[in-house]
């Protein structure tokens, strides 16, 4: 209990101190580093698999379920588009999140394969029904057709690319789709911390230390001036697989 001579900040003070702290969280390099540390050890039990978004396995880490939240509030999306249907709760986090602000849910799930179990989970799910799916490789030009279609008079999109991790795939992946994306889009490249692994660390993938999402990230950044990285938001969570893989589209 607060005594009476406590002094509790006002809103506009506690939000500044907010501000600080997220800047100095972000910047913080040894705490990150301790973070990815225990991701690391928290992998041994699957710990990104063991989580569920209203009764419908999710493969995403808490922390970056709250970001996800505070940036679909911030933004409004009025689509979504995701490469990586997986087993579906990531499909429904997105519609819930976008009832939540008050816009019709409208997301597309693209994934070279999408298996009998998803369309049962999202068939007998209640907010499964903004849900649309696509069996494609998401760098062929059928799902930036589909993409193109779904996102026709959108002023705000989000893109989430969480599919095939390697370099090559996901750099397709953002040459493709991003620039389907409005002035403002959002993008969220997952799985980033592949480069703060160590190397070897999947030895059973094709995706590895220097060939992954953020190598990609760094690389279309590099040669397309209409996309600048968005600290305020991928530098946000700690305990995070999107580590400076959130980006926005400027022009």
């Amino acid at each position: 209990q607060l005594s009476h001579d406590t002094v509790v900040p006002a809103a506009d003070q506690f939000a500044a101190s907010r501000a600080g702290w997220r800047e100095t969280l972000g910047t913080d390099d040894a705490l990150r580093r301790r973070a990815v540390d225990l991701q690391e050890a928290a992998d041994a039990h699957h710990y990104t698999y063991t989580w569920e978004w209203l009764g419908v396995p999710i493969i995403r880490l808490p922390d970056d379920v709250m970001v996800l939240q505070e940036l679909f509030w911030a933004y409004r999306p009025q689509r979504v588009v995701e490469t990586g249907v997986a087993r579906g709760g990531s499909m429904l986090l997105d519609t819930s999140l976008m009832l939540l602000t008050g816009e019709q849910p409208a997301v597309l799930g693209i994934d070279l394969k999408i298996f009998q179990h998803t369309h049962d989970a999202l068939a007998a799910h209640p907010l499964a029904a903004g849900v649309e799916l696509l069996e494609s490789d998401s760098t062929v030009a059928a799902a930036a057709e589909r993409t193109e279609s779904f996102l026709a008079g959108a002023e705000r999109a989000v893109l989430i690319l969480d599919s095939n991790h390697t370099h090559d795939h996901v750099l397709a992946e953002l040459r493709l789709l991003a620039p389907l994306l409005p002035v403002g889009g959002m993008v969220l490249v997952a799985d980033t911390l592949v480069e703060e692994f160590p190397a070897g660390f999947y030895p059973d993938r094709p995706w590895d230390k220097g060939n992954n999402p953020l190598t990609a990230v760094r690389a279309f950044l590099a040669e397309n001036a209409d996309f600048e990285p968005a600290p305020d938001w991928s530098r946000r969570a700690l305990v995070t697989e999107f580590r400076d893989g959130i980006i926005r589209r400027v022009r």
